[in-house]
């Protein structure tokens, strides 16, 4: 059935069917992927929205680049295994990251030159940001569970599961295409070598969040409420007073007394249906607790075959204040406000690893993992705006609660083969691999709620008189979310080498296919107080939201369906077709030259839906709009994408053991996030920021050039010193559009060029006595050219989130008897633009430098146990953005506290 056919269908039915939620995956990517597959890939024009509000941010945890283990080796080791690499990538080893004492994925990763962890979870390669970076577990893409990213928070996973970590940062044709600043490919172990039984227990705090925080009764939501549900397909979508009285007047004639009476008490019925118990109360903080078991053992069955499985459990608790100071940048002096936020957050992780292995020539492995996040969140914003100034006695205040719940679920089979029956002479051993894996991602949002007030304040002391609800059409709002994203995706790859008697050349290619599919639904609940007297309004939520006050009809309250930001939801799917070939060459020992290229086929559809369109409007609409030739609801694009490494190798040069100088050429190119194509309004839940994204957004295409040199001696010490150049054209940036003052509106546009070079120094001394330093720096500049009728404060400036240097340094120390080790770690970045302003003349915003250090002890008593104290953020650094307005004054917009923060764990390994 064609997606014209399906879209013809009774409109009351479709949406009904939306609604539900109950489309079936298949069924959803065969209907939007042929609307993709007829359309021709001509180039469109670009056009721009964006709505806002302001923002909240969370605070950085800029891990550090830890190097600490029992031994400098494993340091040194990610020298060697790189050297072996025909493109620029580093390697970590299961093995060395366990020396280490790296608890999950994101602290090893710290460890790799030119990678920045952001927030402790996301990659940053090179100063650019995670929109040019990507995640693969096992060589697949898998969705992030995350509502606003499209990458997996590397750390979810623990270390445990890690059979190798490799972040490559020059383009090669086995992988995908969308390529930016890096890929981290991350392998999973499926067979522990001996019996393993690992049990870790952990707990820390931070000195912003060790004392009070923010709480609320329910927590734990529901969802839309029943009654809610039913009275939407009833009433046609439109459960207001007037939306009732018009299916239930018959007539069609004015509406009688009792048929209005009827009407109030149906809708009033509704409204009581929402959890009201939101009282923010100040709470006791706990302390945070992890825990993490791994347990898992291998057999042999025969002398050929042998069979193994890994479990690890993991769960991780936390509480985090994380209050901020804000200024609007036309008048900060008037316009401000304090945000009080804090957030429980418990993550847990199931993971099963079970493999089999013949002959160490075939393995095939089978992988199954859950990842659960829970959010829970208490704000109270309280502040001034042009309406409510301090010197008038007069205080804007917003209660927001929301509890978040997030899963990722991945199965994936592996296989791994070699094949000798062609070994010998001209030929070796033919090596072939295979995946296959299914992934869902989901996300829950069962009422996220919003209460604004006005309080009363003594304006000599600043002390609170009264708080009164506003009489506003959406005094309170309920937004409820649900968001799945399905990923299926399988590959092959097969590598013959060819041996002469100087050179070796090896041929490889394969082929992979990626499906993703996206349901995306909101709908919001208005409490309309227009007409409700203020002694009535008089207090706090939990005191005007009760039962007894929205029951009592004489109080003219009313609830509303609709965001009021346009439409709430949309469906979307993705098809990646892709093969590539190459071959690598190597002779004398000395040069190496590995080339080829990769064809994808893409195609892409993204769907905005209205779930209160029971007319068929909206749906009508749509298939109008869906047979204009300039449509961009799907799109296809094909094209090659090759990619060539030149190295030299010379031992001996400059005294040096091994010494490597690599130049490599790729092109390749960044696609835009399905969100991102959505006219959809949402909120980032991370940031609090109001987000509309831009269906004329165009795919960057990016012309890669890198050059690496390597130094290792003898000692183990080393030196890399490496050049890169990229040039964007189409390069997609995030800006601020014209708004008010006190708020901040963000979206996306496609810029005109760009381009971002820099170098790369890393290198590693032992000192003696059982210190080393080790560390390394970045430093980059770029260039981003915007439209000049696009009304930028600035046409030509730096990249989003580039940041002309980033610094890693760290002094270490392993004991000789390996029972002590102890790392001393900073980081810091240089400035960096957070939006590019298109807003009255100001300037853009910058987010300033960020100087973490942090201290780090292990000890290890004995080989089973280890005992690690970490303290964090010694310097107790903020977080702060700055920007200069139009009159030249230099504003710090918003600051928030970071704290330091100190953590223990203790582990035992058997």
């Amino acid at each position: 059935m064609n997606r014209v056919h399906r879209l013809q269908t009774t409109s009351n039915e479709k949406v009904r069917i939306m609604q539900k939620k109950s489309l079936n995956r298949h069924k959803l990517f065969i209907a939007l992927s042929a609307v993709s597959v007829s359309l021709s890939a001509a180039a469109q024009a670009q056009t721009e929205t964006a709505s806002g509000s302001q923002t909240i941010i969370d605070a950085p945890v800029l891990e550090e680049m830890l190097v600490t283990g029992r031994q400098v080796s494993g340091a040194q080791s990610i020298i060697d295994q790189r050297l072996e690499e025909a493109f620029s990538a580093d390697i970590l080893g299961g093995e060395q990251i366990a020396r280490a004492g790296d608890s999950n994925i994101a602290i090893a990763l710290t460890r790799v030159p030119g990678v920045t962890l952001v927030d402790g979870q996301y990659v940053y390669v090179r100063s650019l940001g995670e929109r040019y970076s990507s995640v693969q577990l096992n060589g697949a893409a898998v969705p992030s569970p995350e509502l606003t990213r499209n990458v997996l928070p590397l750390d979810l996973l623990p270390s445990s599961i890690v059979k190798t970590l490799k972040v490559q940062k020059a383009y090669s044709p086995d992988l995908p295409a969308h390529f930016g600043g890096g890929n981290v490919d991350i392998r999973t172990t499926s067979i522990p070598e001996d019996f393993v039984f690992e049990l870790s227990l952990g707990t820390g705090s931070n000195s912003e969040s060790s004392g009070d925080g923010l709480g609320y009764a329910s927590n734990k939501r529901n969802g839309l409420p029943h009654d809610i549900d039913q009275a939407l397909d009833l009433y046609q979508g439109k459960i207001n007073v007037n939306g009732i009285i018009d299916i239930i007047d018959t007539d069609g004639g004015s509406p009688t007394p009792e048929q209005l009476t009827e009407a109030r008490t149906i809708n009033r019925n509704l409204m009581l249906s929402l959890d009201r118990d939101i009282e923010i109360e100040k709470k006791s903080n706990d302390l945070d607790l992890s825990g993490n078991l791994t347990l898992g053992n291998s057999w042999a069955l025969t002398d050929d075959l042998s069979i193994g499985a890994l479990l690890n459990l993991s769960r991780d608790e936390s509480v985090r204040n994380k209050n901020q100071h804000r200024k609007a940048i036309g008048d900060p002096e008037q316009i401000y406000s304090f945000i009080e936020r804090t957030i429980d957050e418990t993550r847990e992780l199931a993971g099963l690893n079970a493999g089999i292995n013949y002959q160490d020539m075939h393995q095939i492995a089978v992988n199954a993992y859950n990842i659960r996040i829970e959010e829970d969140e208490a704000q109270i914003d309280t502040g001034h705006d042009a309406s409510n100034r301090a010197q008038d006695g007069s205080q804007t205040v917003d209660y927001s609660t929301r509890y978040e719940e997030r899963e990722l679920e991945v199965y994936q089979v592996l296989g791994d083969h070699k094949f000798d029956q062609l070994s010998g002479g001209l030929f070796g051993d033919l090596k072939v691999d295979w995946f296959y894996s299914d992934a869902t991602a989901t996300t829950n949002i069962p009422g996220k709620t919003s209460v604004k007030g006005n309080n009363r304040i003594d304006t000599t002391t600043g002390e609170l008189i009264s708080t009164r609800l506003l009489a506003t059409s959406a005094m309170a709002s309920v937004a409820f979310l649900n968001l799945e994203d399905q990923v299926e995706s399988y590959g092959v790859n097969a590598a013959l080498p060819l041996l002469f008697e100087n050179a070796e050349i090896t041929l490889s290619g394969g082929y992979s296919y990626n499906d993703k599919a996206r349901q995306y639904y909101g709908y919001t609940a208005n409490i309309n107080a227009i007409g409700v007297s203020g002694n009535v309004l008089a207090g706090t939520p939990g005191t005007v939201l009760t039962d007894a006050t929205l029951s009592n009809l004489a109080n003219p309250f009313e609830l509303t369906m609709g965001g009021g930001l346009g439409t709430e939801s949309y469906l979307a799917a993705q098809m990646i077709d892709a093969a590539y070939g190459m071959f690598d060459a190597k002779w004398d020992d000395t040069w190496r030259l590995t080339a080829g290229a990769r064809y994808e086929d893409y195609r892409q559809a993204v769907l905005p839906i209205d779930l209160l369109d029971y007319s068929g409007e909206y749906l009508g609409k749509l298939i109008e709009d869906l047979q204009n030739d300039g449509q961009r609801f799907a799109i296809r694009d094909d094209g090659w994408k090759p990619s060539v490494a030149l190295t030299y190798m010379n031992q001996g040069f400059m005294g040096a053991e091994d010494f490597q100088i690599r130049a490599s050429y790729a092109k390749t190119l960044v696609r835009p996030d399905l969100r991102e194509l959505s006219e959809v309004f949402y909120i980032d839940p991370e940031l609090g920021i109001q987000v509309q994204g831009n269906p004329n957004l165009q795919s960057s295409e990016l012309d890669h050039y890198d050059l690496r040199t390597e130094w290792v001696y003898d000692s183990g010490d080393n030196f890399t010193f490496s050049l890169f150049y990229k040039d964007v054209a189409n390069p997609i940036e995030q800006s601020r559009v014209p708004g008010s003052d006190d708020s901040i509106v963000l979206t996306f546009y496609n810029a005109i060029s760009g381009k971002i070079y820099g170098a790369e120094f890393e290198g590693l001394k032992t000192l003696g006595a059982g210190f080393f330093i080790t560390g390394n720096i970045t430093l980059t500049d770029s260039e981003i050219v915007s439209p000049a009728d696009g009304g930028f404060t600035n046409i030509s400036r730096k990249m989003t989130g580039q940041s002309d240097y980033v610094i890693n340094a760290q002094l270490g120390y392993d004991s000789d008897n390996g029972m002590h080790s102890a790392s001393l770690v900073y980081n810091v970045f240089g400035e960096r633009i957070y939006y590019a302003a298109r807003l009255n003349g100001h300037d853009d915003a910058f987010e300033q430098p960020f100087n973490s250090l942090d201290l780090i002890y292990s000890f290890f008593p004995t080989e089973q146990l280890t005992a690690k104290i970490k303290l964090g953020n010694l310097l107790n650094e903020k977080r702060t953005f700055e920007q200069v307005n139009s009159n030249g004054q230099s504003v710090t917009i918003l600051e928030q506290e970071v704290g330091t923060s100190y953590s223990l764990d203790v582990k035992y390994r058997f």
